[in-house]
């Protein structure tokens, strides 16, 4: 029997990343996923299979996902399962002007759903609900990102409020090229370092609080001559700060394929798209 180790390792760094740097998850990632979108729209492609193979190339057992794009591009429907998650679909929806407004993410275990709202393109609030139940009791989480910005559309602020009372202040900083680069939570004393390259590309991630001294990197990005992403160093949380190395291959500008390697250069695990 194939050990599905990469599948795991997947939904695991996943799993981590997600509550994260809120100006990476948040913004950041939002606009790379509507700059794909954009690029699957002009190429007409509606349908994309995404399979995951093992280190010794075999295919991952009871992995499976697939995107399926409406006819006008304002909604994404992702089928997925694996041997270490329960089935779900998250459905995404977007308005006429291609901006994120919606996500539903449900599966037999739980229903997350997020809505977006924005100002001039700006994301100014992300309101998002987790409910989950069993036979005894129904529970629900709710968390809302209120992002503020200056006259010149520059970012200020985030105000974090779970469960409609609990409110936490997440303060922004830019450098000279108005790019951000610290976020700091002031309840926690969370402090995230962004760094950019000379054509204002973000190269690095870092953070420290209030018991460490000296910075741990998060994230490190390479790109190629067209601007795209080709290597992403992502560290785990914990003491011993071991990382992952993520190589990118891309055709007609879509990403291709994705390979996974340990600290130590040996291959994880493969990931491979197909577009039609």
């Amino acid at each position: 029997m194939i050990k599905p180790a990469f599948v795991f390792l997947l939904t695991t760094i996943i799993s981590i990343n997600l509550s994260a740097q809120y100006y990476y998850n948040d913004i950041l990632t939002k606009k790379e996923l509507l700059a794909e979108m954009l690029k699957l729209k002009e190429q007409k492609i509606r349908n994309v299979t995404v399979k995951s193979f093992e280190d010794d190339g075999s295919e991952s057992e009871g992995f499976f996902l697939q995107k399926k794009i409406s006819k006008d591009y304002r909604t994404v429907e992702a089928l997925s399962r694996s041997y270490s998650s329960a089935p779900s679909l998250l459905r995404s929806y977007f308005n006429k002007n291609g901006l994120l407004v919606k996500t539903v993410d449900s599966s037999d275990i739980a229903v997350r759903s997020s809505a977006y709202s924005y100002n001039n393109n700006q994301i100014t609030a992300i309101l998002s609900t987790i409910r989950s139940s069993d036979d005894d009791f129904t529970n629900e989480i709710n968390e809302e990102h209120i992002y503020q910005y200056d006259e010149k559309g520059i970012l200020q602020k985030m105000i974090l409020v779970k469960n409609f009372s609990d409110t936490t202040l997440i303060i922004f900083s830019t450098d000279e090229k108005n790019n951000i680069a610290i976020e700091k939570n002031t309840k926690t004393g969370a402090t995230y370092f962004y760094y950019y390259d000379a054509k204002n590309r973000l190269t690095d991630i870092a953070h420290s609080n209030d018991f460490q001294q000296s910075l741990y990197p998060d994230y490190l990005f390479e790109y190629n001559n067209a601007g795209q992403v080709t290597q992403m160093t992502n560290t785990e949380e914990g003491a011993n700060k071991y990382y992952y190395v993520w190589k990118y291959t891309y055709s007609d500008g879509l990403r291709i394929r994705e390979k996974c390697y340990s600290k130590e250069k040996r291959l994880m695990g493969t990931i491979e798209y197909e577009y039609k």
